[in-house]
């Protein structure tokens, strides 16, 4: 039987998964109880994508011992995401409560709580687990998303470069950065982290449009154009995007086609204020100050609080 499970585990570790089903299907075969079996099982089922036959896997492992913390992990672990009963985050904790003190425990608990809004709670876990695992990238930068919606923008930023250090290939992790160097001022710095994002991952429409914001703030406005051309090419209702590409062209003194672009966006979401309130803006520049007045007050309409003092001017 140990033959057998040792077997399983060496061929599991050298994901020859197929063969380790095999020997752990044997050991199980002379001892039915043997938990760890079932526990490995789980995971291979996992690793080859039958969530539901590993979580079963899993069960039986619990069944046979109800303090084998590992599989109460791992069961909150394939469950995370998954489930909306918070059986993912009670499992996680009764792996940790029965032994399972690893990084990964508390970083997932952590995510737990973080997908929960719970800051406070989940930050306490990303701080067990970077004590537990000093180099646990995932750590640092979900720990720096939190510091950043506090407004510790000097911890963020050190949490993300910490998370590229650690993890030289995480172009999120660049591209969070440079939005954190934007929020601080510093444009030139924030371009070099988009740029490293954009050439780790081509696709990462939120680093073109977040380039393109840092080179219009220094002026660069055809380079800031042809970024939020970019980001909308990779995700055509990115409206953050169209409403800086406007900007751009307001900058070039192309009035009416920003006008047109702004126009096509409204076409499809016309409970978008922000635009309206953009809109006016521009058409007060081409002189039509009675559309600018009406897309005011639709903006004003739709909650832009603000465009109650450009409406002023319409009176």
């Amino acid at each position: 039987m140990k033959r057998f499970y040792n077997a399983g585990v060496e061929q599991l570790i050298a994901r020859d998964y197929i063969e380790a089903i095999s020997s752990f299907n044997q050991c199980l075969e002379l001892d039915s109880s043997y938990a760890e079996a079932y526990l490995h099982r789980g995971r291979i089922s996992a690793a080859l994508g039958d969530y539901d036959k590993a979580i079963s896997d899993l069960d039986l492992a619990l069944e046979n011992d109800p303090e084998l913390g590992e599989a109460y992990f791992y069961k909150g672990y394939f469950m995370f995401g998954k489930d909306t009963t918070g059986s993912s985050e009670e499992h996680l904790q009764m792996a940790i409560d029965k032994g399972f003190e690893m990084a990964e425990a508390y970083y997932f608990l952590g995510l737990s709580k973080l997908m929960a809004g719970e800051d406070d709670k989940a930050l306490i876990q990303f701080n067990k687990a970077i004590r537990m695992k000093d180099d646990y990238a995932l750590a640092y930068h979900d720990r720096a998303g939190i510091k950043r919606r506090l407004g510790d923008y000097n911890g963020a930023l050190y949490d993300y470069k910490t998370a590229v250090n650690y993890m030289e290939e995480f172009p999120l992790a660049y591209s969070n950065m440079g939005s954190v160097k934007i929020i601080l001022g510093d444009y030139v710095g924030a371009i070099q982290d988009f740029s490293t994002a954009i050439e780790q991952d081509p696709d990462l429409y939120l680093a073109y449009n977040n380039r393109g914001y840092a080179n219009y703030q220094l002026g660069g406005y055809d380079t800031a154009y042809v970024d939020f051309t970019k980001a909308l090419e990779l995700s055509e209702d990115f409206k953050e995007a169209s409403l800086n590409k406007a900007s751009v062209m307001v900058q070039q003194d192309n009035l009416d086609n920003a006008i047109g672009l702004l126009d096509e966006i409204l076409l499809v979401d016309p409970e978008f204020g922000i635009l309206y309130l953009n809109r006016g803006l521009i058409k007060e520049m081409t002189g039509d100050l009675l559309g600018a007045c009406e897309d005011w007050n639709k903006a004003l309409e739709l909650g832009e609080e603000i465009a109650s003092e450009y409406l002023k001017e319409c009176k």
